[in-house]
């Protein structure tokens, strides 16, 4: 018996070797080497890239808790707007007689610190992975030379790993990528639409709404169907919500489908 079991542990080990030596050999070679060598330091060696990405990591995470802090001190009234209590957690302006009160709500600051806070999600996971990237594929001189300036993050980074993601679907076929494909652009339009709420606010969307109304009413057949009350506009606080979650979620849909695709596509 103990020498069946012996037997099928032998067999089953020389099945797996050239498994193991090809894994091995696949993915960045001589790292258990690497890993057992004593005079090895435990950590990554760095360079002038390295130094601006943590340096702009700390610029964000400063920024983002110096407008969560001061939003929070500042909540209830300040020296600007004393009774800033009484307006509640959100309101646009405080009209023209007393100018300046524009994004001074609790509300704007937690608006704006998510900004900020995506901004530096955004430098940590660029850099982690296109700093791993060049690692698993021996290649690292490429992030070295090339983080220093932003054509370099926009072209060696960016544009060079979207590659197999844009091809996942083209007129010649599809393959694996292509699902990823389809969400990358599905994310880039949820995003993009973003910026119509950030940027155009109530006054342009209202004038719109009530051109389109006044066709809508002169236009046959489609003038049988009417609403109840007059249609209004989002207010510049409504309008800053549904544009921040645009952004959010556009970001999450658009890097999610690079992330993945441009790594399987290397290494799947």
């Amino acid at each position: 018996m103990a020498r069946r079991h012996m037997g099928s542990i032998y067999s089953y080990l020389q099945r797996m070797a050239p498994l193991f030596n090809a894994g091995r050999s696949l993915w960045l070679p001589g790292w258990l080497n690497a890993v057992n060598e004593n005079s090895n330091s435990l950590f990554l060696t760095i360079g002038p890239g390295d130094f601006l990405v943590h340096h702009a990591i700390a610029l964000g995470l400063h920024t983002t808790t110096l407008i969560l802090v001061k939003g929070a001190l500042d909540a209830r009234g300040s020296k600007l707007m004393p009774d800033k209590k009484d307006f509640g957690y959100s309101f646009p302006c405080d009209g023209p007689g007393r100018g300046g009160t524009c994004d001074i709500s609790a509300w704007d600051a937690f608006y704006l610190a998510v900004f900020w806070m995506l901004n530096t999600i955004g430098w940590v996971t660029f850099y982690w992975h296109w700093k791993h990237i060049t690692l698993w594929q021996g290649n690292v001189s490429q992030f070295n030379e090339s983080s220093t300036y932003l054509m370099g993050w926009l072209r060696d980074y960016l544009w060079l790993n979207s590659s197999q993601l844009i091809n996942g679907y083209n007129p010649f076929g599809m393959n694996s990528l292509s699902v990823w494909a389809w969400m990358f652009l599905f994310g880039h339009l949820v995003w993009a639409t973003g910026f119509m709420f950030l940027i155009s606010w109530r006054g342009y969307w209202q004038e719109l709404i009530e051109t389109l109304a006044w066709a809508h009413e002169r236009t046959p057949l489609a003038n049988l169907i009417r609403w109840r009350d007059k249609p209004v506009a989002l207010s510049i606080v409504q309008a800053r919500l549904v544009g921040l979650a645009h952004f959010s979620v556009g970001y999450i849909f658009t890097y999610a489908a690079f992330l993945i695709a441009s790594t399987s596509g290397k290494f799947g």
